[in-house]
C-alpha cells in the first residue's frame, strides 16, 4: 500500500474555492499521475494540505513545517497538485526546501492531467476578474463548456 500526501496551491484552494475534486477523483480512479500506483493495491491518502500562499520569504520553512505531519505519518510520496505545478513561480524553491528537510520523500510533480499550463494560467487569470457582479471561482473553470 502506498501512503501519499498532496500539497495544493493556497491561492487556488483559499481564493478560488478549489476543493481538489479533480485531484482526488483521479487519485481514486488511478488516472493522471496516480497511474503509477498498482490498481490492485490500496492507495492511502494520508492528507491534503495547501502551501502557505505567495509571495512570502518564509514560505519554504512554512511548507516544511506543514509537511512535518506527513513525515510522522511516513508517507511514501508527496504529490504536488497540478495547480501548484502550473501556477507557482516559487515551486522550485519549495521543492528544494522539501528535499532538504525530507531527503527520502519522493516528490511527484502532478496529480491529474490537465490542459496546457499556459492555457490553465490564462483561465485562472480570468477567474480573478468579476463576472456578472460576482467573483468566479475554480468551480466555474471546472464546469465551463469545452470545445471539442
Amino acid at each position: 500500500m502506498a501512503r501519499i500526501g498532496i500539497l495544493t496551491c493556497s491561492n487556488c484552494t483559499q481564493d478560488l474555492n478549489c476543493a481538489a475534486m479533480v485531484c482526488l477523483g483521479d487519485m481514486r480512479k488511478r488516472r493522471g499521475f496516480f497511474e503509477r500506483y498498482p490498481k490492485d493495491e490500496p492507495l492511502d491518502l494520508v492528507g491534503l494540505i495547501n502551501c502557505s500562499g505567495c509571495p512570502t520569504l518564509a514560505a519554504p520553512e512554512k511548507i516544511t513545517k506543514r509537511l512535518g505531519a506527513f513525515a510522522v505519518a511516513k508517507i511514501d510520496a508527496l504529490h504536488l497538485s497540478y495547480c501548484l505545478t502550473a501556477l507557482c513561480p516559487f515551486m522550485g524553491h519549495y521543492e528544494k526546501a522539501i528535499k532538504a528537510a525530507f531527503p527520502d520523500l519522493e516528490i511527484v510533480r502532478g496529480t491529474h492531467l490537465a490542459p496546457d499550463p499556459a492555457e490553465f494560467r490564462q483561465a485562472v487569470k480570468g477567474l480573478l476578474c468579476p463576472v456578472q457582479g460576482r467573483t468566479p471561482d475554480m468551480n466555474d473553470h471546472i464546469n465551463r463548456p469545452r470545445s471539442k
